[in-house]
């Protein structure tokens, strides 16, 4: 790791950091706090809205990474600022959207409608900096609302989108790396350090949850340097690696609620991982399987990273059925364990 990213990493951070001490009062001051209720998975009144913080890391080490190549490029270096710009509008626009569904000033119709025209906007200058087609702007908005929701959906336990984020945004700072795209690079380590700085008031006792405020923004963040990344060429399995179990957990369940006729626009607790601390399980202990497990999947994606997709790289996939069957059976074995253990008593 250069000197340029270690800067941007730790100024990601302890913005955060600082932002989050400077924030959290000011939310819980305005009543801006998640209530328990039969859905939750808390017990105490919590901050939400925490996702402001992240995106003050985000925005400052982002903005130093430009300052720092237009420093060292000169005039030449204004044109590699677009993308990070864009970057930046897209995470606060949704971030925004998120802010209003925490304070409750929008309809979900709405909320809806303005990730749509942010996708389709976002993926129309994509495509103008790239080869793709109007095939690849329409699949790309429909990513990258898919991805914002999914993340949504997953942020139910304390630390569970903060580490996934570490993890993600890690993975494609090293992908980035490795293609030569330091700048993509950048900016993900910007986000990977904003979830570090966040991560101590999210952990145990909570201080603050992202809410939606954090969960879509952090969502866009991601499908911003996913959508990057492909566009340079990086294999689909490579890109996917950290994203597999939040696509999966949410893809099952909607399917399973689906088919039992249940209305999938109505809160509630059957996700997976939400199972799993059901079951008995820490919110800690869940966070950080799920975080292992994206690792697992990431280190099974290097060869295809290294080769390409290849007949020699599709066996190390074969793994992620068993990491994923794991994941989903995971819930029932602790269910069957605690039952068995209640009858010996």
């Amino acid at each position: 790791m250069g000197l340029e990213s270690l800067v941007i990493l730790v100024v990601a951070a302890v913005v955060t950091a600082i932002s989050a001490l400077v924030a959290f009062p000011l939310l819980r001051r305005a009543g801006i706090v998640d209530v328990p209720s039969h859905r939750s998975s808390h017990t105490l009144s919590t901050v939400r809205g925490g996702g402001i913080a992240i995106g003050c890391g985000i925005t400052v080490a982002t903005v130093l990474a430009m300052v720092w190549d237009i420093n060292e490029h000169g005039m030449f270096g204004l044109g590699q600022v677009v993308l990070p710009i864009g970057f930046l509008v897209l995470t606060w626009c949704y971030s925004a959207i998120g802010m209003s569904d925490d304070l409750d000033s929008l309809r979900p119709a709405g909320r809806l409608i303005g990730q749509i025209v942010l996708a389709l906007l976002f993926s129309a200058t994509i495509a103008m900096f790239s080869t793709q087609g109007i095939a690849h702007v329409l699949a790309f908005a429909v990513i990258g609302v898919g991805t914002v929701n999914a993340v949504n959906f997953v942020d139910g336990l304390n630390g569970y989108v903060t580490e996934w984020t570490i993890v993600t945004a890690g993975w494609f700072a090293f992908v980035g790396y490795w293609i030569g795209e330091n700048d993509l690079s950048l900016l993900a380590l910007a986000l990977a350090g904003a979830a570090v700085g966040f991560l101590p008031f999210n952990l145990g006792q909570a201080k603050a949850f992202l809410g939606d405020t954090g969960s879509y923004g952090i969502g866009a963040a991601v499908f911003a340097l996913a959508v990057w990344l492909f566009v340079q060429g990086v294999p689909i399995v490579v890109i996917i690696a950290p994203l597999i179990f939040v696509f999966f957990d949410v893809g099952v369940t909607l399917v399973l609620r689906l088919f039992r006729g249940e209305n999938i626009l109505l809160p509630h607790r059957e996700h997976i991982y939400q199972r799993i601390q059901q079951a008995g399980w820490p919110h800690g202990s869940v966070s950080l399987f799920h975080a292992a497990l994206s690792v697992l999947a990431c280190i099974l994606s290097v060869p295809t990273l290294i080769s390409g997709n290849t007949a020699t790289t599709y066996p190390s996939h074969v793994f992620w059925v068993g990491l994923l069957a794991l994941y989903a059976l995971l819930p029932m074995w602790l269910n069957r364990r605690a039952r068995s253990e209640a009858v010996t008593a």
